[in-house]
């Protein structure tokens, strides 16, 4: 009875101690919980350290290999190599980090090949490959066509940044793409076909061209030697031009304002702004970038509608018609014209024994309201005079016979406005010939 007591007893306190220990092991988890830690996350992108045979070998007969620095996830492999022209018939190994590439076809002969890696490529770790690579080889003799050239900003602070061009055939299939920065390029060792090569800047980083904010350049470049080609990197302008503005300084005299420079137009139509919309003739106009100003018939003071039809900018948008009403006025134009501009300038020579003169003045005048003549100073003789261009704003006139070497002439020049407002005074201009 003694013994059962003693064991009952000894049996209780193991109990205790027992449950002690799992209460204090699970206080002490829970108070000192860690999160398993691994090693340090791999950043390092793969590069390609080798390949073999050297750039501009003749591979018709030959593998390729290319060493990888560090393993990589050959399901990408497909999707970051490319061949051209086309190579169909071919088989990847491995070893290790090197890919052996075996050509299991006949090769185009005097054909260059482009193999290019891309960023597609990726290390086990998914880091990408650290830059596109392009390697030339060649089957047979090697082409050595060249495109090079300059390259343009329409926007100036985009100087600097990544251009990412691509050359390809004519048909679009892609040849090669390289990262450029600068104002200059080339390309080398290219096949002698027809090529398009475009460039754009990607600003969102997302490997494609965004009309609606990156300037881009496209050029078909004909099968040639040697081709300079500039980029001009330019963003893309859907905008119709329009007519932004209207003044008119006098009863017969409209000054346009477009939305931007105007490459061209069609028709130039004034009507009165009521239902009877009676024509006003337009007689002469002059356009100069943005500004288009209108020689008309009389307008009263009454409401009209200026209408200009196909209106078209610099990057080919065209406004099928553009208006703006307009107020008329009957003030009369008592300004007198001036001469803005004149080449050659007074006192200066010329290397020509025909030389033209460009004269720019404030306002369009008629041609048959100009009376222009060159005198020569030493015998005092009139030479006949040609009007090149007139009509308008600006004028070129050109000696009709040959002028005296060494010898002083003065052109003397008498104009007035439609409205009859003449120069103030004769504009002369003496000038030499000097043909040596």
């Amino acid at each position: 009875m003694i013994k059962i007591l003693r064991s009952n007893r000894n049996l209780t306190s193991f109990k205790k101690l027992l449950s002690l220990l799992i209460i204090s092991t699970l206080l002490l988890s829970c108070g000192h919980k860690k999160s398993p830690t691994g090693g340090k996350k791999d950043t390092e992108k793969p590069t390609i350290l080798n390949i073999f045979p050297d750039e501009f070998s003749d591979i018709a007969d030959s593998n390729i290999e290319i060493t990888f620095s560090k393993p990589i996830d050959r399901s990408t492999i497909l999707a970051g190599i490319h061949f051209y022209p086309m190579i169909f018939k071919k088989k990847f190994k491995w070893n290790k980090n090197t890919l052996i590439i075996k050509i299991l076809e006949d090769l185009e002969q005097n054909t260059n090949y482009f193999l290019s890696f891309s960023e597609k490529i990726k290390g086990e770790h998914g880091n990408k490959l650290d830059k596109n690579y392009v390697f030339i080889y060649k089957s047979g003799k090697l082409s050595n066509n060249r495109i090079s050239g300059n390259i343009s900003y329409e926007d100036k602070t985009d100087i600097g940044k990544e251009i990412k061009l691509i050359l390809q055939t004519a048909d679009s299939t892609f040849i090669l793409s390289k990262k450029l920065q600068g104002n200059a390029y080339e390309l080398d060792n290219l096949n002698n076909i027809e090529h398009i090569l475009e460039a754009y800047i990607d600003k969102n980083d997302n490997n494609k061209y965004d009309d609606s904010s990156e300037p881009f350049s496209q050029r078909l470049i004909p099968p040639q030697k040697i081709s300079n080609i500039d980029i001009e990197l330019a963003y893309a302008d859907t905008v119709k031009p329009l007519i932004k503005s209207a003044n008119v300084p006098s009863n017969n005299q409209i000054v346009l304002e477009f939305s931007e420079t105007i490459l061209k137009y069609d028709n130039i139509n004034i009507f009165t702004a009521d239902s009877l919309r009676i024509p006003v003739p337009v007689k002469m106009f002059f356009l100069k970038s943005d500004k288009l100003s209108i020689i008309s018939g009389k307008l009263d003071t009454l409401k009209y509608e200026v209408s200009i039809l196909n209106l078209e900018d610099k990057k080919n948008n065209v406004n099928v018609e553009s208006n703006i009403i307009i107020m008329g006025t009957s003030v009369q134009d008592t300004i007198p014209p001036e001469v803005l501009s004149v080449n050659p300038r007074n006192g200066s020579s010329v290397n020509t024994l025909l030389p033209e003169i460009e004269i720019i003045f404030s306002e369009i005048i008629f041609q048959d309201s100009i009376k222009a003549k060159i005198i020569g100073l030493e015998t005092n003789k009139e030479i006949r005079i040609n009007i090149i261009k007139g009509d308008s704003e600006r004028y070129l006139f050109q000696s009709n016979d040959e002028l005296i070497n060494y010898a002083s002439y003065k052109f003397i020049l008498e104009a007035s406005d439609p409205n009859g407002n003449r120069l103030e005074e004769l504009f002369e201009v003496v000038f030499i010939p000097i043909v040596r």
